[in-house]
């Protein structure tokens, strides 16, 4: 009886998203980052890799941060909570998959284009969180189908900012340093397998605008490792 009121004090909840937290970076460790140390080891010895990593990385955890953030937010907002996930997903993907589109048309300057887009996408972030919180109040009365569309509405600029630094960025690396074209992969894929566990952690401790700040800080990240990386960065 006493251990079993001991695990009952416990913060079940914490203890298993903890749990789930160690369970994906083992994971995520030995199925994406051990096969890259593996197989694409040359990366690895490239001038600037650790400014290139970090850049990948930021993008991998800033993201879905804000992806969790966002669905927290707006289920509050839809009130259905399966309704929501479909309706917020479907429109994070398919914005963020029309401004990858539209990487290919920025000019011949990828890093001049990176140093404007990625702050840009943290100050959209911003934008949003005020908007949606003034939108929110005044809307919370409409129907069901005018609440997702005004969703739709208010994701689409910020869909379209998340979509452009990662193909940039690998337009860039490509360019200066293609071995580490895998590792940027794998590194943004290992950051945003953790990141999903490790945003409900942060968002259940500290909030989800908490998490939304820590997401805008991800981002001034990658630009702080765009800004500062060498221009000829290469080795591959």
């Amino acid at each position: 009886k006493q251990g079993r009121m001991a695990l009952e004090d416990r913060p079940v909840a914490e203890v298993s998203l903890l749990a789930i937290l160690v369970e994906a970076v083992v994971i995520a460790a030995v199925l994406i980052l051990l096969p890259l140390a593996r197989f694409a080891r040359k990366g690895l010895g490239v001038q600037g890799r650790g400014r290139v990593l970090l850049y990948f990385a930021a993008l991998g955890l800033g993201f879905i941060m804000i992806e969790i953030a966002l669905l927290q937010r707006f289920t509050l907002f839809l009130g259905q909570p399966a309704y929501t996930l479909a309706a917020i997903l479907a429109s994070l993907l398919i914005f963020t998959g029309v401004g990858s589109a539209l990487a290919g048309r920025v000019g011949n300057s990828p890093r001049r284009a990176l140093l404007v887009l990625v702050p840009a996408v943290a100050v959209g972030l911003g934008v949003t969180a005020v908007v949606t919180g003034l939108v929110f109040d005044a809307a919370l009365g409409w129907p069901f189908a005018g609440r997702v569309a005004l969703a739709v509405v208010l994701l689409a600029p910020l869909g379209l900012l998340l979509g452009l630094p990662f193909p940039i960025g690998l337009r860039l690396i490509s360019g200066e340093a293609s071995a580490l074209v895998p590792w940027a992969w794998g590194v943004n894929g290992f950051f945003t397998v953790i990141g999903s566990v490790l945003s409900m952690i942060l968002g259940m401790a500290l909030g989800f605008r908490a998490v939304l700040v820590l997401a805008a800080a991800c981002y001034l990240v990658a630009w702080v490792a765009v800004a500062l990386r060498p221009e000829a960065a290469r080795g591959a």
